[in-house]
């Protein structure tokens, strides 16, 4: 699936992963943000899907916006299995795919303001 991913996107979010990852028992600075930044993952059927669970705001000047710019799901050899884009304007962070059966997957999302945060791994 990697394939039909723009490789801008795949570059970016490998960038992210180079950084801080902060997670619901690790939010670092970031401590009384999880509920809002971290991933959440159904997995129902043959597909996925990953929520954060984050407010969209689109403030006064581009400075002022606060939202998730990106979810994105990489699979257990480390390849970006997913990925969904964000604006300040769209509804509710969402990212739904097919996963492999068997497979294992970390979900991620990426706030403007608070950085890269990791959901629980799941498995397909």
């Amino acid at each position: 699936m990697a394939g039909e991913i723009p490789q801008a996107w795949q570059d970016r979010a490998k960038e992210l992963l180079g950084g801080e990852v902060f997670t619901m028992d690790a939010p670092g600075k970031w401590e009384g943000k999880q509920k809002g930044h971290t991933p959440v993952v159904a997995v129902e059927g043959g597909s996925a899907t990953v929520k954060v669970p984050h407010v969209m705001k689109k403030g006064e000047t581009d400075d002022d916006d606060h939202f998730i710019e990106m979810v994105f799901v990489m699979d257990s050899e480390g390849n970006l299995a997913a990925v969904a884009k964000f604006t300040p304007t769209d509804a509710e962070p969402t990212l739904a795919f097919t996963p492999v059966e068997g497979k294992t997957y970390q979900p991620y999302g990426f706030c403007n303001l608070h950085g890269l945060w990791r959901g629980s791994d799941f498995t397909a």
